[in-house]
């Protein structure tokens, strides 16, 4: 959640100074208004200037004050909140900060310039805005909120030059609010943020990133994954150290479906020395598979697990390089790959059951028996009823028929090779009678 909370201490409070002045001429220079403290308003300002500890004192010279829509009123209302901010109650400050303001409101003429009743209503956009920081309750949630945007809305209107940073305080203040349901979106207020960012983006030459990051953070509610992409290009141009940047940008091409863009990001990052853990080249290679470029796909992974600058190194990876090979119509090389896994995973009967798909796709039953039945005695992989039927094909294809019928029966054992293992045993169990026959015949 963004919250320019900072700006609390370094916006307005030197305002405030000025415009709560004891005195009625800083505090009113304009004639026609003509406003001045009365005798008891005067006496209690005169205590206040030796005072240090205030609150009590202003609470006692607001109860004595009988107008209680005036100006004395109105401005030691002010008084009193200025005393709570210099003491960091921030919270506490909102109330008399905000009924002194509609006190002057409610007077013809108003008892501050607009010009301070601005700055007042900058204020307490801040004050409202900081309120909603970790508030629970749902009806002042929304009160706060529609207070921090009215007097945020108000003192914008007023300001005839705002800067970058005022345009950057209310866009935040709108995103935040409108993101504040994850499943309810407010996607029309984020418009509106945008609008606003897109005014400050065109107050510099060169803009704060704080802008660009707000912008891409509305771009991403609102979906729009190609705007998001180029303010990213933009801020890397300005920060190309960043991370977090790049993997943003990479990211962002691969939602948009562009995966050389992607794999272009990622390399250049490394380039720049960034973006070469483990984790990140197993993303770049990542990319490479799923684009259909094996080659690059294998020669990055043969590397990576070569001097372990690939992560995950298990007995996938291995696979996935196998898988390369053959895709390449390597399938020597994809068998050279499983059978090295085999060393560093001794226990996988899987490795053992594709190196023996690997010859028998090859057309060598003869060289994929002996790895189907170092399969089985290492629990016959993922899926050990179809090693089984597989060993029993192969066995039966060699016509070693007795150890077709032995694979056939450790797969019927199997809930999942029940019906394909019963199948397969008659046709062992038929060709067996077929054989005994002939024997009988010789």
């Amino acid at each position: 959640m963004l919250k320019p909370i900072s700006i609390l201490h370094r916006i307005c409070l030197v305002t405030i100074l000025a415009w709560l002045a004891v005195t009625p001429a800083r505090a009113e220079p304009k004639p026609e208004r003509n406003y001045s403290y009365s005798d008891e308003a005067a006496a209690i300002l005169e205590v206040y200037r030796k005072e240090s500890d205030l609150p009590a004192l202003l609470d006692d010279g607001l109860a004595k004050i009988k107008d209680k829509k005036g100006y004395d009123y109105s401005m030691l209302l002010q008084l009193k909140a200025k005393t709570l901010i210099e003491k960091g109650d921030y919270q506490k400050s909102i109330e008399p900060m905000e009924q002194g303001l509609l006190l002057s409101d409610a007077a013809t003429p108003t008892f501050l310039e607009e010009r301070i009743s601005s700055e007042v209503s900058h204020f307490l956009a801040q004050l409202y805005f900081q309120e909603t920081s970790g508030m629970k309750d749902q009806a002042r949630l929304k009160e706060s909120y529609e207070k921090a945007e009215l007097y945020g809305e108000r003192w914008l209107k007023n300001t005839p030059n705002p800067a970058a940073e005022d345009m950057y305080f209310y866009a935040s203040l709108l995103f935040t609010r409108a993101v504040q349901d994850e499943k309810n979106v407010d996607k029309p207020r984020i418009k509106l943020a945008m609008d606003y960012i897109d005014r400050g983006l065109h107050l510099s030459s060169r803009p704060k990133d704080n802008l660009y990051i707000l912008k891409l953070a509305c771009l991403q509610q609102l979906e729009m994954t190609a705007a998001s992409a180029e303010i990213f290009e933009l801020l890397l141009q300005r920060k190309p150290e960043s991370k977090e940047y790049w993997k943003q940008l990479a990211s962002s091409y691969v939602q948009l479906d562009q995966p050389v863009r992607a794999i272009v990001t990622l390399e250049r990052a490394q380039a720049v020395g960034l973006l070469n853990t483990p984790a990140d080249n197993y993303s770049l290679f990542g990319i490479y598979f799923n684009e259909g470029q094996f080659e690059q796909a294998a020669e990055l992974l043969e590397k990576g697990l070569k001097d372990k600058t690939i992560e995950p190194n298990d007995e996938k990876t291995w696979e996935l390089l196998a898988s390369c090979y053959q895709q390449l119509n390597r399938d020597f090389k994809a068998i050279d790959a499983l059978k090295r896994a085999a060393l560093v995973y001794p226990k996988s009967g899987q490795l053992e059951f594709l190196i023996a798909q690997a010859y028998y796709n090859l057309k060598k039953p003869e060289e994929a028996l002996p790895h189907l039945q170092m399969s089985v005695r290492k629990g016959g992989g993922t899926k050990p009823a179809q090693t089984y039927i597989f060993m029993a094909y192969i066995a039966f294809e060699l016509k070693n028929l007795d150890l077709a019928l032995e694979a056939a029966n450790k797969a019927i054992a199997l809930p999942d090779g029940v019906k394909e293992g019963t199948r397969f045993k008659k046709a062992v169990e038929g060709a067996i009678v077929d054989r005994e026959e002939k024997l009988k015949k010789m």
